[in-house]
């Protein structure tokens, strides 16, 4: 560590522990409405952990101090009263804050869960509504990751989706090639994906994401429900839009969920796709921009509710583990819009 990254440390320690930065906080974002979005929680050292997209994956351990923390500073929200908010009744307490999952893994439920139970926290999981029907153990969308990871196998896998090389230098890259695969059949999108790198379907031998059961399991226990797309194809990308709002509306409607909630799978969205949203009767959509809602402009963002990504990394831990400074000054500094 530097000598700089060492003063700003004690600095950003000195800071939390005396408790100025949460006074701060406590006044600043008072009428702040937070969102966090995770993804993926593990075991530390598990296979699973290892080979996962790090920067979208937390080790319990780390799970379970960022909860601890999240409990300490915030009053933690669900849906309903955000929604409630939204329409224009009600109110939301101090500090409010709210706790996000995207996708569909199965480890939400087997290592997120328990974890949100024991400190009484609701979650809020947005599903791609077709991972519950898929039958293999790994999800293509995780193989085609792990391919673009890898030079050769990513050009491979270019080719046969009709892209240039030149492709891998543009922006959005990853998401229009999760597009051009989404709107595959599953049985083609993961032959393409096994042509590209014959191994990389076959590193996981246990189901990733949610089946029937398992979402039984969270909507049981008290947790909600909202859409990720169908497919996980970026909306606006998508090979066509309209059936990928449609086709998520249909299978959670056949939840039973009457209220329609959604993020942007990728975070992609344009003015299009949430016109499909609204038309679609979704309420209120979620995208990723990092930063923190006025609870007062709740109404206007219904479909633009802003989403912090909380990644285990560089920013939030000091040798692998996280640290609560560091969470702070990641979290309590974020523009309000």
């Amino acid at each position: 560590m530097s000598l700089s990254s060492a003063i700003k440390s004690v600095i950003r320690t000195t800071l939390y522990r005396s408790g100025v930065l949460g006074v701060w906080h406590r006044h600043r974002n008072k009428r702040a409405l937070t969102v966090l979005m995770f993804h993926r929680v593990l075991p530390a050292g598990s296979e699973a952990l290892a080979y996962s997209e790090r920067e979208f994956a937390f080790s319990v351990e780390g799970f379970q101090k960022t909860l601890d923390f999240v409990a300490r500073h915030y009053n933690v929200v669900d849906l309903a009263q955000v929604k409630v908010v939204i329409d224009g009744q009600g109110h939301l307490p101090d500090c409010p804050l709210l706790i996000t999952f995207d996708d569909g893994w199965r480890d939400t439920v087997d290592y997120a869960m328990p974890e949100l139970k024991k400190r009484g926290l609701p979650a809020l999981l947005f599903l791609a509504t077709e991972v519950v029907d898929l039958k293999h153990a790994r999800w293509w969308q995780d193989a085609a990751v792990a391919v673009l990871a890898n030079p050769q196998a990513a050009s491979k896998l270019l080719e046969a989706l009709g892209m240039s090389a030149e492709a891998s230098i543009q922006n959005g890259y990853s998401q229009h090639v999760a597009a051009r695969l989404a709107g595959m059949p599953d049985a083609q999108r993961r032959l393409v994906i096994h042509q590209a790198d014959p191994q990389v379907l076959k590193k996981i031998d246990e189901r990733q994401m949610v089946n029937a059961d398992d979402l039984r399991q969270w909507t049981d226990n008290g947790f909600e429900l909202g859409g990720h797309g169908h497919s996980h194809s970026p909306i606006a990308y998508a090979t066509d839009p309209r059936a990928e709002v449609l086709d998520c509306r249909r299978h959670l409607r056949a939840l039973g969920l009457e209220d329609l909630s959604l993020s942007y799978p990728h975070g992609v969205k344009n003015d299009a796709s949430r016109e499909l949203l609204k038309e679609a009767g979704f309420e209120v959509v979620f995208d990723s921009t990092p930063c923190l809602a006025n609870v007062s402009n709740l109404p206007r963002l219904r479909f633009d509710v802003p989403r912090i990504h909380l990644p285990e990394n560089g920013w939030t831990t000091c040798n692998g583990r996280i640290v609560p400074a560091r969470l702070a000054m990641y979290l309590f500094p974020r523009a309000v819009i």
